[in-house]
């Protein structure tokens, strides 16, 4: 029987994963403040950065940072190892809505004027910008959020924790700390258990 991963070591390893990015995203609020063209290639890095670190964390070790330090791993239902294929259905939906938001994030920084853009403090930047993301733009960001808080109840109610994304990819988060528990208790009872053949 797999030990699959809690709600909160899953909750802490996306914390951990948010942290990972926290120098990009203050460099990011530096430079752009000083150069619109900057903030342009900053937010496509940002977002490029962002999911090929989920894409490329899943598909060649089977966790990211966060996972690593909560001791779980994303495996197929197989119980098999992660495959590029499933690592990048984990991540389909979310790179569709990243994508979009951004195209209307760099629309926005586009179409500014620069009066409204520098020797504005930050939060009224930030609002001069979203009035100047197109409808399309924002509605993708909507749905974006609809979709993460459907994941985060799709896991809450069901056995494995299985979130809206392991069931596209045909994937489950386990815990290796338990599992390893699990092992070392056969392995004592049975010491053939424990060799590989």
């Amino acid at each position: 029987m797999k030990n699959f991963a809690t709600f909160s070591q899953r909750f802490i390893a996306m914390w951990i994963d948010f942290l990972v990015f926290v120098p990009l995203m203050l460099a990011y609020q530096g430079v752009a403040s000083a150069s619109k063209v900057a903030a342009v290639v900053l937010t496509i890095l940002h977002v490029c950065l962002g999911q090929a670190y989920s894409i490329y964390g899943h598909g060649r070790f089977g966790k990211t940072v966060g996972k690593l330090a909560m001791g779980i791993r994303v495996v197929r239902v197989t119980g098999e190892p992660l495959r590029w294929r499933e690592a990048w259905l984990r991540s389909a939906f979310d790179v569709c809505f990243v994508f979009v938001s951004t195209i209307g994030q760099v629309a926005a920084l586009i179409a500014i004027a620069n009066s409204e853009y520098y020797g504005v403090g930050w939060s009224t930047r930030s609002a001069n910008l979203a009035a100047h993301e197109p409808t399309w733009a924002t509605w993708a960001m909507k749905l974006g959020t609809i979709w993460f808080f459907s994941e985060v109840v799709t896991m809450l109610f069901n056995k494995r924790r299985r979130a809206l994304h392991d069931f596209v990819a045909g994937t489950v988060v386990v815990s290796e700390r338990r599992q390893g528990a699990a092992e070392q208790a056969v392995a004592a009872d049975d010491p053939a258990a424990g060799t590989l053949v």
